[in-house]
């Protein structure tokens, strides 16, 4: 078992930028970094009977699968804010979820939008004055701002954002990739789940009744879903002639949408999966 208790950010990129400086390789390492939604480890690879995901079971075989990875936050803004720069959310004053509902009801409070201390950076900066392509696709949601974020973060923000689209095909690039088909809200239209409910595992703080083991089942299409949207990332990446100087991050934001996980500083909300493949390396 490894252990490591993270934001990711910093202490996991940093590896690649002390790579690019001094004595600089011939060709730098790419950062592929995969971000997924609202997801425990519920894979294959975890040793969940259930989920069906070769594609990340491939990358886990190919690479180090982490298994005791904790997420500073519970829930996606605040999260992402410690993320993008490695600081807890407490000390840059992100901690909150917004403040208005999805409906922006005219009798809410003004929108929550966090001003971090002047010294604090997003780890992307450093990697783009390290000569990176940065690119993200597309989900920010950092309470930095209403829209857009800061434009030093990025080359690139969103849903057409790529390695391939820099002007430079030998510029190393750090790439995201955030799939959001495993978020709470995906879970529901329970209409044609394809994952057998009789099947899936029911937690001891659920009940067990057809409604919870039907919910379940859901997050399990979902998560199909996801391994299929790594499987087209990988692939793409063979495609590209990049995949043997890439390393490659696959995590989760924090726990599974179901209740008693997400939002909750239980092992169920912060518990999360953590892939890291380096060819040759790792």
């Amino acid at each position: 078992m490894i252990h490591i208790k993270s934001t990711l950010g910093l202490g996991l990129a940093s590896l690649i930028v002390l790579n690019a400086s001094g004595q600089q390789p011939q060709k730098r390492l790419n950062i592929l970094w995969i971000s997924t939604e609202d997801m425990s480890p519920h894979l294959g690879c975890y040793g969940d009977p259930v989920a069906k995901t070769p594609n990340i079971d491939r990358l886990a075989s190919q690479g180090v699968r982490y298994t005791n990875v904790f997420t500073t936050a519970a829930i996606s803004a605040p999260c992402r804010a410690g993320i993008i720069t490695g600081m807890y959310q407490t000390s840059i004053g992100c901690m909150h979820m917004r403040t208005t509902s999805y409906r922006r009801a005219t009798d809410n409070p003004v929108e929550f939008t966090a001003v971090p201390p002047h010294y604090v950076k997003a780890f992307t900066e450093y990697l783009r004055a390290a000569g990176y392509y940065c690119t993200n696709n597309s989900k920010t949601d950092y309470q930095f701002a209403k829209d857009p974020v800061p434009a030093s973060i990025w080359d690139e923000c969103s849903r057409t954002a790529h390695y391939r689209n820099r002007p430079d095909k030998n510029q190393p690039f750090f790439a995201v990739f955030n799939w959001t088909g495993t978020h709470e809200s995906q879970n529901w239209n329970l209409k044609n789940v394809k994952t057998d409910p009789k099947k899936v595992k029911v937690p001891p703080y659920f009940p067990d009744n057809d409604s919870v083991r039907l919910n379940i089942a859901k997050m399990y299409d979902n998560i199909a879903r996801l391994d299929s949207v790594v499987g087209v990332l990988l692939d793409e990446l063979e495609r590209e002639g990049e995949a043997s100087n890439t390393v490659v991050f696959f995590w989760g934001d924090h726990g599974d949408g179901l209740p008693r996980a997400k939002r909750w500083l239980y092992d169920s909300g912060l518990n999360i999966p953590l892939i890291i493949r380096w060819p040759g390396k790792i």
